[in-house]
């Protein structure tokens, strides 16, 4: 059947009805679900990618064909998924999205949508006094960390000057590989990025980075940026902010930090301690699709200064020249983008909907259940771990070495109920256990260890 593309009040119930029941169904079972599902099935990523036909195909009939393409790779929603960062995306937050995208209201132009511009400025707001960033401190939501980053590193480069080739940018050797790739996207030469090397803690050695930043000087090279990391996605370490932030400042250089991950956990006692020194970044990315549980698409930078982003971002056809000025932002130009969705409008009603108290208790709730994790995981026998867990992430491998590491995540991984990921220090291979989904609690915590001390016996 072909529905009409403006279906009536009595079809978009029927259709809204059908998806709503579908999305209540997958959803009630995602504390159980399986973190992983097996191979597609034979024909089905051909059938999935056929082109639509000019007739219209029944609802019932793309519900299942979604179905299916459900049960293939990973599911992020699971409350069993600890690998990589996971999120398990709010169902308020889903009807949020379907808010911005039925009323559609373009939230580029403040002139265009002042209702809407000021539900996202608020949300902004709040992040920012989140953070103690001082008084005229801004920002904008954008997808996630990887354009943030871009948006700060154009935003730096600008005010170097047109001449930015002498710009130098410093961060961690376990930073995200998205802050080098935003430099090299900004046209800033890899011969200009310096990785620090991490101490044993996974964290920035400040020595090595003020031993770097002296060489560069003394070539007549210019500090643009410092990049410490709260919270790697390697093991979740947080490089000295406070320390990071004096370096930058001696010379000048733009501080801004990644807290794509991490960022969030400010909103506890332990988090803020773990954090301290991050309100005197220049500029902060931050991932609501994170460490805030939102749906993917959900990211935002944080900046000191929001007028350096206008300076290095804005540009107006003529076409635009009945745009007026007043006191919020235009957002199509603090960013590259100049149509954009209305990204504030899930946040806001998530947060307002729930309360802020009820965030803080989830991320509580990782930082105890990685603890628990963090003493079941010191009982096993051969166990290793990097080192105590600064936020969610704890990294653990076999003392017998890499091969038998590599058995315990394919053990685990083949059950399909849990999902662990991996990553690779200094030759070693190590496992890593990430808890971030509201849906997880103690009892698919708890399933994981014993799968891991299984397979460690095994």
């Amino acid at each position: 059947m072909a529905w009409p593309i403006e279906p009536t009040n009595e079809q978009r119930v029927t259709l809204g009805a059908e998806l709503i029941e579908f999305l209540n169904a997958f959803i009630e079972d995602r504390g159980t679900a399986p973190a992983s599902s097996g191979e597609p099935t034979p024909g089905l990523i051909e059938e999935l990618m056929a082109p639509p036909p000019d007739g219209g195909i029944d609802l019932g009939v793309l519900l299942q064909m979604f179905s299916q393409s459900l049960d293939t790779g990973f599911d992020t929603a699971s409350g069993r998924m600890f690998s990589y960062i996971p999120t398990g995306g709010l169902y308020s937050a889903a009807l949020g999205n379907l808010l911005a995208s039925g009323t559609n209201r373009w939230s580029g132009g403040a002139h265009a949508a002042p209702g809407a511009v000021a539900i996202e400025q608020g949300v902004v707001s709040w992040m920012v006094n989140l953070f103690g960033m001082p008084a005229g401190s801004s920002g904008i939501l954008v997808s996630g960390g990887s354009v943030a980053t871009l948006t700060a590193v154009v935003a730096a480069r600008h005010r170097l000057g047109e001449k930015f080739s002498d710009g130098t940018i410093y961060t961690s050797d376990r930073a995200h590989h998205s802050l080098i790739k935003a430099a090299r996207i900004a046209g800033i030469s890899e011969q200009r990025i310096r990785l620090i090397p991490s101490d044993s803690r996974q964290r920035m050695d400040v020595t090595r980075l003020r031993e770097a930043i002296s060489e560069d000087l003394a070539s007549g090279l210019r500090p643009m940026m410092v990049m410490p990391t709260a919270g790697t996605t390697d093991t979740g370490a947080i490089d000295p902010l406070k320390e990071c932030a004096e370096v930058a400042s001696e010379v000048g250089a733009w501080l801004h930090v990644d807290a794509a991950y991490g960022g969030f956990f400010q909103l506890t006692e332990r988090g803020r301690s773990s954090l301290a020194g991050i309100e005197q970044a220049d500029s902060i990315t931050v991932d609501a699709h994170k460490s805030l549980m939102m749906p993917f698409g959900l990211g935002g930078l944080l900046v000191r200064d929001p007028q350096a982003l206008i300076e290095a971002h804005s540009g107006r056809g003529v076409y635009m020249r009945d745009v007026s000025e007043g006191s919020l932002p235009h957002y199509l130009e603090m960013g590259p983008e100049l149509t954009r969705p209305f990204r504030g409008l899930p946040i806001w009603l998530a947060l307002n909907l729930h309360g802020v108290s009820q965030f803080r208790e989830v991320l509580d709730r990782m930082l105890d259940l990685t603890l628990v994790a963090l003493e079941r995981l010191e009982s096993m026998d051969n166990i290793e771990l990097i080192g105590p867990p600064e936020l969610s992430i704890l990294a653990f491998r076999s003392s017998q070495g890499n091969e038998a590491t590599q058995r315990i995540l394919d053990s685990v991984n083949a059950t399909k109920e849990i999902h662990l990921s991996s990553t690779e220090i200094d030759n070693k291979i190590w496992i890593r256990l990430a808890l971030l989904s509201h849906r997880t609690h103690e009892a698919q915590v708890d399933r994981a260890m014993q799968l891991i001390e299984k397979a460690n016996r095994g």
